[in-house]
C-alpha cells in the first residue's frame, strides 16, 4: 500500500507543477451560459381591418397573409392573436389560445369573416392595448393590416383617433408594425407610417417573411436594453460592476445611465504605498506575495481581473503569480453577440440567432422565398440562395403572372397583337383567328361569299359584314370608308382606333377617336382586337376593369 500512496504524491504533484517548477493554481473556471438555444419569444397580434374599404378578395388577402405570416418561423414561442375592426373592433382569435406551431391556427384564421362598415383604426388599437393578455415578460408586438384610410366626415377630416392610440400603444411596449393590403394606388402609406412612428416598419403585402424576419431582428437589438450600457457592455438591473478596484457602478434601470462611484482614498502616512490586487488604496503594510502588473496579488489568494477573462494565483512569496486566461467560442450563426459586465464570453441573446438577410433576421433552419424566383435558406448563420432558370417561353410576348416565377404564354402571336386563348378575333370583316393553345400559331379562316343577284356596280358593303349585298337589300344607313353603317349601330374596325355611330341615314356617322391613357407599367403589349395597349399583368389575370 505503501507504493501505491507514494505514487499518488507523485502524479498530484507532477499535476499541479509547470515546467518552469512553479506551483500551478486549479482556477474556478468562469460559469458559462448554457449554448446556444432558441429561446425566443413574441406575442404577436394581428389587428385586420375588414370594413367596407377592404374589398372580399383583399381580406381574404389579409388573411393568406397571416397564414403565410406563420411558415416563416422554425421554433421560436410566438403567440398569435386576431383582432377585425370596422367601426367597432371585435376579437378573432384571442392572443394566448394558439402558438404558430398548433396545426389549428391556420384553419381557425381562414374562418374569420367580414362584417363591412366604417373604419376606427383608433378604436382598434385601443382595443388592442387595453384587451389583449401578452404574457409578461414577453416581448409585445401588434401588426396592422390595413388600407390606412380612417374613418373622415363631410370636409375629409378624420373622426379617429389613431395617432394618439398608437402613441398610447407604443407607450405600453407594444411594437407597432404596418402592412398595407389595399388596392394599387388605394393605401394611405402616410397614415401607416403615423401609425407605427417609423416607415422602415410599413410593408407590403408581398412578402410576409420579410415582416416577420424585421420582427426578429428588432427583438435582437432589443436585447442590448436589458441593462445598461458601459463602454459596450451590459450592467443587468439591479446588479454591481466594478470596471476597476476603486470604482462601482449599478444599473437602476434597462436602457438609463449606469450610477458609477468611485472610492476616496485617504493620503498614506507613508512614502512608498503599494497596490495591493483587488483593493483601491495603495497600502503601507503590503502583505507577503506574488508583483502582478504593478500590485501585489497575496500569497495563497487568487485575483480576477474586472474583465473576468482571466485569473492569477500567488504560491509564494516573491514568486512569479501564476495565469490562466478563458477561452470564449463564438457561434457563427449569431447575428448580435452581447457582453455583459464582469464576464468574460459574450452570448447570444435570444432572437440573434440566425442569419442576417437586409434588415432582417432569418431563423436557423428557415427557407423562405425572396421572390418568385429566388428560394433561400438560413444554414449555419450562412445564406444559400436558389434561383429558377428560366427557359424561353414560344412566344414574343411573354407575361409575367404575379407570383410566378417563369414568364408564360397567355396566348398566340399575330402581327396585330396577343390573340388570348378561347377568344376568336375578327383580323377584318372576312378572316377570323383563334388560338388553339398559349405558345402556339394562331389558327385563321377566311369566309366564302356568293355572288349577290345584281350587277356588281351595284355591290354594296355593310360595315361589320364580310360578304356584299345589292344595294336595294342594304339597310338604311351612313356611308364611312366605303362601307354602310345602319342606323343605330356602332362600328370600329378591328385595326382601328375609332369608334363610328349612325344616328341618321345618309349624314356622315360620328366618330370619335379613342384616348389611350399611359400604361402604367414599362413594357406593355398589344392584345389583339384592343385599341389600347395593357400591362402584361393585366393580361396575365384577365383584368380588364382596371384599364
Amino acid at each position: 500500500m505503501l507504493w501505491k500512496l507514494l505514487l499518488l504524491n507523485l502524479v498530484m504533484f507532477v499535476a499541479f507543477r509547470g515546467t518552469t517548477s512553479q506551483y500551478l493554481p486549479v482556477p474556478q473556471p468562469e460559469p458559462q451560459p448554457p449554448g446556444p438555444s432558441s429561446g425566443c419569444a413574441a406575442d404577436i397580434v394581428f389587428i385586420v381591418d375588414d370594413s367596407s374599404s377592404i374589398l372580399g378578395p383583399r381580406f381574404g388577402l389579409a388573411l393568406q397573409f397571416i397564414i403565410d405570416f406563420l411558415q416563416c418561423f422554425t421554433d421560436q414561442d410566438i403567440g398569435i392573436g386576431v383582432i377585425l375592426y370596422n367601426c367597432v373592433p371585435r376579437t378573432g382569435i384571442p392572443l394566448g389560445m394558439y402558438t404558430i406551431s398548433n396545426p389549428g391556427l391556420p384553419f381557425a384564421i381562414s374562418n374569420l369573416t367580414q362584417e363591412g362598415g366604417l373604419s376606427r383604426t383608433g378604436h382598434a388599437l385601443s382595443f388592442m392595448t387595453d384587451t389583449s393578455k401578452f404574457r409578461t415578460g414577453i416581448p409585445r408586438t401588434a401588426i396592422l393590416l390595413s388600407d390606412g384610410f380612417p374613418q373622415s366626415d363631410a370636409n375629409a377630416q378624420a373622426m379617429d383617433d389613431y395617432e394618439a392610440q398608437a402613441e398610447a400603444a407604443r407607450d405600453a411596449g407594444i411594437d407597432l408594425y404596418a402592412v398595407g393590403v389595399g388596392a394599387a394606388g388605394l393605401v394611405n402609406w402616410d397614415v401607416l407610417e403615423t401609425i407605427t412612428g417609423s416607415s422602415d416598419r410599413v410593408f407590403r403585402s408581398d412578402n410576409p417573411c420579410r415582416v416577420a424576419f424585421r420582427i426578429l431582428a428588432d427583438l435582437c437589438a432589443s436585447a442590448a436594453e436589458v441593462g445598461c450600457l458601459y463602454n459596450g457592455l451590459i450592467i443587468r438591473v439591479g446588479e454591481e460592476y466594478k470596471p476597476d478596484d476603486c470604482t462601482w457602478c449599478t444599473c437602476p434601470a434597462a436602457g438609463e445611465e449606469p450610477v458609477c462611484y468611485i472610492q476616496d482614498c485617504a493620503a498614506p502616512y507613508c512614502d512608498d504605498p503599494v497596490k495591493v490586487a483587488g483593493q483601491c488604496c495603495r497600502s503601507c503594510d503590503p502583505p507577503p506575495g506574488c508583483l502582478h502588473n504593478g500590485a501585489i496579488i497575496p500569497v495563497g489568494e487568487q485575483y480576477r481581473a474586472p474583465d473576468g477573462c482571466s485569473w492569477c494565483h500567488c504560491e509564494a512569496d516573491g514568486a512569479q503569480a501564476i495565469c490562466a486566461a478563458v477561452g470564449c467560442a463564438f457561434s457563427s450563426a449569431c447575428v448580435n453577440h452581447v457582453r455583459y459586465a464582469g464576464e468574460c464570453c459574450p452570448v447570444c441573446p435570444a432572437c440573434c440567432l440566425g442569419c442576417q438577410h437586409g434588415d432582417g433576421i432569418v431563423p436557423l433552419g428557415a427557407s423562405f422565398q425572396e421572390d418568385p424566383c429566388t428560394t433561400c435558406h438560413c444554414y449555419g448563420g450562412h445564406m444559400a440562395c436558389a434561383v429558377v432558370a428560366c427557359a424561353a417561353p414560344p412566344c414574343a410576348n411573354p407575361v409575367h403572372v404575379p407570383g410566378q416565377c417563369c414568364p408564360v404564354c397567355i396566348g398566340c402571336d399575330h402581327q396585330d397583337g396577343i390573340i388570348l386563348v378561347d377568344k376568336d378575333y375578327k383580323v377584318n370583316d372576312c378572316m377570323t383567328c383563334s388560338c388553339p393553345a398559349a405558345g402556339q400559331q394562331p389558327i385563321c379562316s377566311t369566309a366564302s361569299c356568293m355572288a349577290p343577284a345584281c350587277d356588281p356596280s351595284e355591290y354594296t358593303k355593310v360595315a361589320g359584314q364580310c360578304c356584299p349585298v345589292c344595294q336595294a337589300e342594304a339597310p338604311p344607313g351612313c356611308l364611312h370608308n366605303g362601307a354602310i353603317i345602319p342606323v343605330g349601330e356602332q362600328y370600329r374596325a378591328p385595326d382601328d382606333c375609332t369608334e363610328c355611330n349612325c344616328y341618321e341615314a345618309g349624314v356622315a356617322p360620328a366618330c370619335i377617336a379613342i384616348l389611350c391613357p399611359a400604361p402604367a407599367c414599362p413594357n406593355p403589349v398589344d392584345v389583339a382586337g384592343q385599341c389600347c395597349p395593357v400591362c402584361r399583368e393585366i393580361v396575365a389575370t384577365g383584368d380588364y376593369g382596371t384599364m
